[in-house]
């Protein structure tokens, strides 16, 4: 049995703090080093990313009473999590990056609904019960961006080359050729096991 750690990050912002300790990045040369060496690290590394994301305006545009989109966000990941780990036994631990005590509580709340719930395809067909789920989720916690925690800057890392991916399709972007190598995907298949967008 193996247990794995799941990061959620709630932006890629940097504090002045953290822009300082990397303006020595402002020199080209040092920058492009930078990148190589972050390149080479980012595939050596032996990790999953299962990450979605959600489309704000279609979201507002397609459902009159939406729920909170970093909600839906965590839903979807604890989803494709179960599917993830399908029968082999792993379980899992998740680590989220706190935003503020009410909206953890939120997503706590969200988190235990989705372990103490059977879960069913649209046509109601049983999807995953309750008693899967429960054994393979070990635990959930926040964390605080300061405690400058490895999963979670891992996860500032992938997060903006994911975004911009959607955002911009036709922007280069180098460093989504390394990450979308890192996606859970089935039959190397990434889009809706690894990534899903919504709506």
């Amino acid at each position: 049995m193996k247990i794995n750690i799941f990061f959620l990050e709630s932006n890629t912002g940097f504090s002045q703090k953290q822009k300082r300790d990397f303006s020595c990045l402002v020199d080209k040369r040092k920058r492009k080093e930078f990148y190589n060496d972050l390149d080479i690290l980012i595939k050596s590394l032996d990790f999953k990313i299962i990450a979605a994301a959600i489309n704000k305006s279609n979201l507002k545009n397609q459902y009159s009473d939406p729920d909170n989109p970093y909600n839906l966000c965590l839903e979807f990941i604890l989803e494709r999590s179960v599917m993830f780990l399908g029968r082999s036994g792993d379980k899992l631990i998740f680590r989220i990056e706190s935003r503020e005590t009410h909206n953890d509580r939120k997503l706590a709340e969200v988190y235990e609904k989705f372990r103490l719930n059977d879960h069913f395809k649209p046509n109601d067909e049983l999807l995953f019960k309750k008693e899967e789920i429960q054994s393979k989720f070990i635990d959930l916690s926040f964390n605080q961006k300061i405690q400058n925690i490895v999963g979670h800057q891992i996860a500032d890392l992938v997060a903006y080359p994911i975004g911009v991916s959607i955002l911009d399709k036709k922007r280069e972007n180098k460093a989504f050729e390394i990450v979308k190598t890192k996606f859970h995907s089935k039959n190397g298949e990434y889009l809706s096991y690894g990534l899903k967008i919504f709506p």
